[in-house]
């Protein structure tokens, strides 16, 4: 049976001498493993369809349960990543949530555009480092359910103009009046830099320069530790 995935690599393995295994985060069945025979042979016609961050669309054919990759037609493969090792390094960031919340053959459409968005967005445009990391985990949030009260107490409802807390065991971002024994204290400043990463969409985040940007990922990753029970 043949059948085609449109996705990205996050990942590869060695198969044998010259063939190799992808895991493919796809739109059709979010992770999916594909095979590529022959591909580490220097001269191989569908070498480059192995190669991570490599955006295509995959046509394979199954055999005894496994899906053997037999063409690719390449729609990014994000080349800048690979050239800066600061890009490349907060792309890895990227697919190692990625690989933490997803599912194999569970689709996540929502989960991939998000995913897409953000490998663009480091690749083509000149952003801050990190900031692209911490907007993809502000949306990862947001589209799991968890999306950051920033203007709000997720408890009362009452606009944050006071101190502002993180509450550790939900992840929820609460007034003075509704704090817990298990919270801290947000800086002003910071809260301010989160608002910023929710109100601003990828395209425009090369516009950002935040002072505060290692306090915002060190916060977010805290809080996908809280959500998800997972460690980035």
């Amino acid at each position: 049976m043949e059948k085609n995935f449109k996705g990205i690599v996050v990942s590869s393995k060695d198969l044998k001498e010259k063939d190799k295994q992808i895991t493919l985060f796809s739109v059709e069945n979010g992770l999916i493993n594909l095979n590529l025979k022959g591909v580490k042979n220097p001269n191989a016609k569908l070498k480059y369809a192995k190669e991570l961050f490599t955006f295509g669309e995959y046509e394979t054919i199954e055999k005894n349960n496994f899906f053997v990759v037999k063409g690719c037609e390449v729609i990014d493969n994000f080349y800048n990543l690979s050239q800066n090792a600061e890009k490349y390094l907060e792309a890895c960031y990227i697919i190692g949530v990625i690989k933490a919340i997803s599912q194999f053959y569970q689709q996540d459409i929502k989960l991939f555009f998000d995913f897409a968005n953000a490998l663009k967005t480091l690749n083509y445009d000149n952003t801050q480092n990190n900031i692209v990391f911490c907007k993809f985990l502000v949306k990862i949030f947001e589209t799991s359910g968890y999306k950051l009260s920033v203007e709000k107490c997720a408890n009362c409802g009452e606009r944050l103009t006071g101190k502002k807390f993180l509450i550790l065991n939900t992840g929820e971002i609460v007034c003075n009046v509704c704090k817990t024994i298990n919270s801290f204290e947000l800086s002003n400043l910071l809260h301010t830099n989160l608002r910023l990463l929710s109100n601003t969409e990828y395209e425009k985040l090369h516009t950002l320069k935040l002072n505060t940007i290692e306090e915002c990922l060190s916060f977010l990753k805290t809080n996908f530790k809280y959500r998800f029970g997972k460690e980035i």
